[in-house]
């Protein structure tokens, strides 16, 4: 293994344990959840690179990125006692902020450098903006899809055991078997991703995560909520009844599509 990784592996462990050390019991089991997170996130990017096969120095970018992507994360869990990014902290700026203060990257060049700390910093936005460097964006795309394949599983595991997990209980989620918003009927037809604003019920919370089938870049991605089941699962989650088959249907449909196109 390249020593650029490592040496990024063990600095964000060594982070992590920083803040779960004086983390209050009730968070301690978050940040060490926060630590195993981009492990999972890494395993996702390095599968993308074997299907996508950039050259070597993107790859290195994206694993690297891949490991210090929630940087920012442990001081908004431990220090402000909330994952909820707002105007006064966003965890994406807050990790590049570190991460360009840090030595951790010493061993990149300039430009890949500037890659891992921009993927860093946009890879929780909602959109990724336009004029990005090709390589940033590139990276930032594999972390994204590596994200959100992670926070399916996650959400998937709380919701099959009827609990609401980090996203759902952030949004103050009220879980009912039949209820969903307007809104978020309206935009999964139109085939847009939901707002965080617009969710109120547990239904809504489900479309809001198959809607990110619209938000995903790489086959192994839409590949990966297939064979897992993870995907089929969340539709199963939603009622038989009024406007859910409907629903059902088209986002099943769109997954199918989008991974033969890519």
């Amino acid at each position: 293994m390249d020593t650029r990784i490592t040496r990024s592996l063990r600095w964000l462990v060594d982070l992590g344990r920083t803040f779960e050390d004086r983390a209050p019991d009730e968070l301690r089991i978050r940040v060490r959840r926060k630590i195993m997170h981009p492990m999972r996130v890494l395993a996702h990017v390095r599968h993308i690179l074997t299907e996508e096969r950039p050259d070597p120095d993107l790859a290195l970018a994206a694993e690297i990125a891949a490991i210090l992507h929630d940087t920012g994360r442990f001081a908004q869990l431990v220090d402000r006692r909330t994952a909820d990014d707002g105007t006064e902290y966003d965890h994406g700026a807050e990790g590049a902020r570190i991460l360009a203060g840090s030595d951790v990257l010493d061993g990149l060049d300039g430009h890949w450098r500037s890659v891992v700390i921009e993927a860093v910093r946009l890879h929780n936005r909602a959109a990724l903006p336009e004029g990005m460097n090709p390589d940033a964006r590139m990276v930032t795309e594999m972390v994204r899809d590596a994200d959100k394949l992670d926070a399916v599983r996650n959400s998937v595991g709380g919701l099959l055991h009827k609990e609401l997990t980090g996203r759902a209980i952030k949004y103050g989620i009220t879980v009912h078997p039949d209820e969903v918003s307007p809104d978020v009927v309206r935009r999964t037809r139109e085939r847009r991703l939901i707002p965080y604003a617009s969710m109120r019920w547990s239904n809504d919370f489900v479309l809001f995560l198959c809607a990110w089938v619209h938000d995903l870049h790489f086959a192994y991605a839409y590949n990966r909520l297939i064979d897992t089941g993870h995907f089929e699962q969340l539709l199963a989650l939603l009622p038989d009844r009024g406007v859910f088959p409907e629903l059902k249907a088209q986002l099943r449909g769109d997954l199918r599509r989008l991974a033969e196109r890519t």
